[in-house]
């Protein structure tokens, strides 16, 4: 399957009308967050394709023609502690799960502990165990907002990785993580990186790829 991951920052070619040429092929796109949400919903008309995303530590909720809150883009599925499968058009099945925001830095939304990350992930242990059962595997694709500790991260409280991660990570087994929030500009080693079975990749942008 041909996945579009995006993050953190408008990719301008995807925001145009020439974005069906270069994303030909693609049967799903992956948000992990920090992004406009009329952008993202560009993305999926445009495509007329699944959208699965998480939130990121900037995202804000939006006023709808009724006055009410959205929070995320409409056409999309927010898959914060959640298992979603993919039908691709071959007949193959891609299930991916999602863990939403940063470590916690000044009490902002989208904020969490070391410890509430914890639960949080602990929360979907079961869920990918039921996985594990029902179809022989548990994920496919882990995306989320931060990066896992020690990959990828920085030492400062905002853009500390998640241990949390790491142990899902071990545990399960993905075959990618994808997440956001590092940008070029702070001269971290973005590269892919390996952990176990998983591919750790880091998106700032857009990234094509195949799962």
């Amino acid at each position: 399957m041909k996945v579009l991951a995006v993050s953190d920052a408008v990719t301008e070619a995807l925001f145009s009308e020439g974005i069906r040429e270069h994303c030909a092929g693609v049967e799903l796109v992956l948000a992990c967050g920090d992004l406009p949400s009329d952008y993202l919903e560009y993305i999926v008309t445009m495509l007329n394709v699944p959208l699965l995303y998480v939130l990121g530590n900037h995202d804000r909720p939006r006023p709808s023609a009724d006055g009410d809150l959205i929070e995320g883009p409409q056409g999309g599925r927010n898959v914060d502690g959640r298992i979603v499968r993919i039908r691709s058009r071959s007949g193959g099945e891609v299930r991916v799960a999602g863990l939403e925001g940063s470590m916690f830095y000044n009490g902002g939304r989208h904020q969490y502990t070391e410890s509430q990350m914890c639960a949080k992930a602990l929360r979907l242990a079961p869920k990918l165990l039921a996985s594990r059962l029902t179809s022989g595997r548990p994920l496919d694709v882990l995306i989320t907002h931060a990066a896992p500790h020690g990959i990828h991260d920085g030492q400062d409280p905002c853009h500390r990785g998640f241990r949390a991660f790491a142990a899902l990570m071990r545990r399960f087994g993905p075959r990618y993580l994808i997440h956001g929030h590092v940008h070029p500009s702070y001269g971290y080693d973005a590269r892919p990186r390996v952990f176990g079975r998983t591919t750790v990749l880091s998106v700032y942008g857009s990234k094509l790829l195949e799962i």
